[in-house]
């Protein structure tokens, strides 16, 4: 009896774990059927207008994350002549229970006023508040307004606008101007009206919806034969705006009807820059796109050729990928073993995937399947699109033979479970279930621009499930699997550092202390493998990437003016093209894309005609792109597979489905262990170790330096206004250099309304600086020209300087072409007309000192 109690027991033991593994396995494997995404619906977040005159501009988008303002231009808002801007707003599923607003500096590092909306109103069916500023708002300056709401679901959500105050912005004239082009375009009787603000050019494009410009004829202008119509809403949008003229953006959705009475619906953006002058506005800027959003009616098979409509070309990121079926080869007869029957199961497909209006589509070229792969709106999305769908990017990371993926969705998340969301979202696409699912979220706080710069330079996966990503001048490696990070190199914009086309490569100059070029090493991040180049010669340049080719430069002398030769190698450090200058030298290059410039002299110094040298990248998979004319359309784009001769092909989407667990990773860019600068400009992020190379940088490319937390610190290229900083006398101190530094350092306590007596501990300027003013951030502009450092003067600091006679001084200020120099060795604050002093302080070699707090 206990034998068989024994064996009931053992028995329902193991029926028991044979379900709870059965049941565990089910959940596993039909996991995406019982967690859809929320992905691929409608957006949800409330959104922010202002009113204007009656017109309804600068939709602002709900952030759910705060975003660094000082990096953000989506829009600007004029404020009226009684300090007050009205909000309105769009609630589709929320309401608004309060706004409360912050108003910054242009730098969005200063608070100016801070405070809460009025109630909510309705007025006229629309619900409004209002922002009344009391704070003396200076007429032309440029403020940062973070506005930050809670709903009724007690959820806080972010939103940014930049405002300019003053009497003359004329905003309405230039708004009404916007409007009215607007509506003409679509007026085929007003295409002559329209043709007097454009400056027609016969090189212009004007059968091309693609891109249209001001130079374009007015018959493209007005639409052609397309005789679309707008559906929904126009966002009208403020760029730029000061007394003289504006930049206006306006986002929109069409729809034109083809001859077969199909309707197709495309997205245009319309870009206008206007002036005005007295009550007179013209057009001096006008550019438009538009592209098609894709449905199964997109596409279609004719010649080996897919048609994709109006897309635009240069996003689209094309891939061809798979495994290739070998050729056959002769066997003898009876030879039919293993190998043979394991080929056979084997399967063979080619995939070529490209971004499109938004989306990533992968082609199975075999079976004749079109899948899109990724996409924020249902495969039949009701109503008018928003334009925030705008504000992403897409690009592929990794392709696998079986036609799976990997791909990133950047930049605002437009709907789905990180609606709100700004960043990186790291997709695996599953082609075997039509299915796509999240595994790693990177969220970023800054431009849609910078990130995109950043996503182009470098990003991609390799085979160990690191995601490389440069960003900020920074390559970072992150486990995608472990959510870990890594810093890869700093400074990978610098001249010392070139990344190679595909983004999988970087090259490295290393120098010794006395800057001189000791080695090039090339490591390629994706397999890890290093390789080294050597010096041959007496100096070596490393010149950049020509594609995947790596360039660099020798010469047989030290001057720095000049390279004897020029080697362009491939991955293997193979030659392929050896450069030289027959009876002269090389003095100096440039690589723009794919071309390389190289300018020339004779052996006397006279410079020779630029040459150049094209790269042509390899097009092994036979893919391209090609324009073809349509009598409506006028150009759309067509995917040239040539192997694959199909006719309409078959048009399926994937489903998002919910990640098994938490994608989100922390991330900042600017760690607290970086000591040195950033110079942003262009939409890019740049580091720097010291403050005199970010200084000249940010000179040079008309940016701005920041400190390690990101911190605005200077402006080298603006001088806000001459200033004279304090007027005061600065101690007789005679010719001793000490009691010099002792009467420039006892001037500074009194500028700075410091207590106390300076303390000497070294001889050493600099230092001394440092020790008495431990609170301070001293700066080393040695080597900047008195002319360009003059923009420290006008933000309020001072400059520590050496003239002619070696004497410590204190420039203090400059005004009508004069700069005042507190001189300790007279006792003496003097005038100087501005070259002599920039002269003087140059003849002592320029050294500067300064500082920030």
């Amino acid at each position: 009896m206990k034998n068989k109690k024994k064996i009931a027991f053992i028995a329902g033991f193991y029926l028991v774990s044979f379900i709870v593994a059965l049941l565990l396995t089910s959940h596993v494997l039909n996991y995406e059927r019982i967690h859809p995404s929320r992905n691929q619906g409608d957006t949800s977040l409330i959104k922010l207008y202002v009113k204007n005159s009656g017109m309804r501009i600068n939709e602002m988008d709900a952030y759910v994350q705060e975003m660094n303002a000082s990096y953000l231009r989506l829009s600007v808002t004029p404020v009226s002549a009684n300090k007050t801007i009205t909000l309105q707003m769009s609630e589709p599923v929320t309401n608004v229970r309060k706004i409360s607003y912050a108003l910054m500096d242009e730098n969005n590092s200063q608070e100016i006023e801070a405070g809460e909306c009025p109630e909510i109103q309705r007025v006229e069916g629309q619900r409004q508040t209002e922002i009344a500023f009391t704070a003396d708002l200076q007429d032309g300056r440029e403020y940062c307004l973070n506005l930050t709401v809670e709903d009724d679901g007690r959820n806080t959500y972010y939103y940014y606008t930049r405002v300019v105050y003053g009497n003359n912005l004329q905003a309405f004239d230039k708004l009404q101007f916007v409007s009215d082009f607007h509506t003409a375009i679509f007026e085929k009787t007003a295409s002559s009206r329209i043709g007097e603000y454009l400056q027609y050019s016969s090189d212009a494009v004007s059968d091309d919806f693609r891109k249209v410009s001001i130079s374009s004829d007015s018959e493209t202008v007005t639409w052609g034969d397309l005789n679309p119509s707008v559906v929904g809403d126009v966002d009208m949008t403020i760029v730029n705006l000061d007394s003289q003229t504006g930049e206006i953006q306006l986002v929109y959705e069409i729809e034109a009807r083809d001859d077969s009475g199909n309707d197709y619906n495309y997205m245009v953006k319309e870009f206008y820059e206007v002036s005005c002058t007295g009550s007179t506005v013209s057009l001096i800027g006008y550019s438009r796109t538009m592209e098609e959003k894709l449905d199964e009616r997109s596409f279609s098979f004719n010649n080996n050729r897919m048609r994709l409509g109006i897309i635009d070309e240069s996003k689209m990121d094309i891939q061809v990928y798979g495994k290739e079926e070998p050729e056959e080869e002769e066997t003898q007869a009876g030879e039919t073993g293993q190998e043979t029957q394991a080929a056979d199961t084997t399967e063979y497909n080619t995939y070529i995937s490209f971004v499109a209006d938004g989306g990533l589509w992968v082609y199975n070229t075999r079976d004749n399947i079109l899948t899109q792969a990724f996409g924020f709106e249902r495969r039949s999305q009701a109503g008018s699109r928003d334009s925030s769908y705008m504000n992403h990017g897409v690009k592929v990371l990794r392709t696998e033979e079986n036609g799976d993926l990997y791909f990133a969705v950047y930049g605002y998340m437009y709907n789905g479970d990180n609606e709100g969301r700004f960043g990186i979202a790291v997709n695996r696409y599953n082609r075997v279930d039509g299915t796509y699912s999240e595994v790693l979220f990177i969220p970023y706080d800054k431009s849609f621009s910078m990130l995109n710069r950043g996503i182009q330079k470098m990003a991609f996966i390799d085979g160990n499930d690191m995601f490389y990503l440069c960003l900020e001048d920074t390559i970072y490696r992150f486990d995608i699997i472990m959510k870990e990070i890594e810093v890869v190199l700093e400074q990978a914009e610098s001249e010392d550092c070139a990344i190679s086309g595909d983004g999988r490569s970087i090259v490295i100059s290393h120098r010794n202390e006395a800057g001189t070029v000791t080695e090039i090493e090339w490591r390629n991040l994706e397999t890890g493998e290093i390789q080294n180049i050597l010096p041959k010669g007496q100096r070596m340049e490393l010149i950049g990437m020509l594609g995947e080719n790596l360039v660099y430069g020798e010469a047989n002398s030290a001057d720095e003016e000049r390279l004897d030769v020029l080697y362009i190698v491939d991955t293997g450090l193979n030659v392929l093209k050896e450069y030289k200058v027959d009876g002269g030298y090389i003095s100096g290059t440039q690589i723009e894309g794919n071309l390389l410039e190289i300018f020339r002299c004779d052996n006397n110094g006279a410079d020779l005609p630029v040459d150049y040298i094209v790269y042509n990248a390899n097009n092994t998979q036979n893919i391209s792109t090609y324009s073809v004319r349509d009598d409506v359309r006028k150009r759309e784009t067509w995917l040239v597979t040539n192997e694959y001769g199909n006719t309409m092909p078959v048009v399926l989407f994937a489903r998002g489905i919910e990640s098994y667990r938490n994608t989100g990773i922390e991330f900042q860019t600017q760690g607290e262990e970086y000591t040195g600068y950033f110079v942003y400009a262009n939409d890019n992020m740049m580091k720097y170790p010291t403050f005199r190379e970010a200084y000249q940088e940010a000179l040079s490319r008309d940016g701005k330096v920041l400190d390690n937390q990101g911190r605005l610190i200077s402006r080298p290229s603006v001088r806000y206004e001459e200033k004279e900083l304090s007027g005061q006398a600065i101690t007789l101190a005679g010719e001793d250099e000490m009691a010099q530094q002792q009467a420039v350092i006892e001037w500074l306590f009194k500028y700075e309304k410091m207590s106390g007596e300076p303390v000497l501990n070294s001889n050493d300027m600099f230092e001394n600086l440092q020790s008495n003013f431990p609170d301070f951030h001293m700066v080393d502009m040695t080597g900047i020209g008195l002319d360009d450092a003059l923009t420290m003067i006008s933000e309020g600091v001072p400059l520590i300087v050496k003239n002619s006679e070696g004497t410590w001084c204190v420039a203090e200020g400059y005004a009508s072409g004069y700069i005042s120099i507190a001189d300790p060795k007279d006792g003496t604050v003097i005038s100087y007309e501005q070259d002599s002093a920039v002269g003087g302080i140059a003849s002592s070699g320029n050294v500067i000192y300064s500082y920030y707090k």
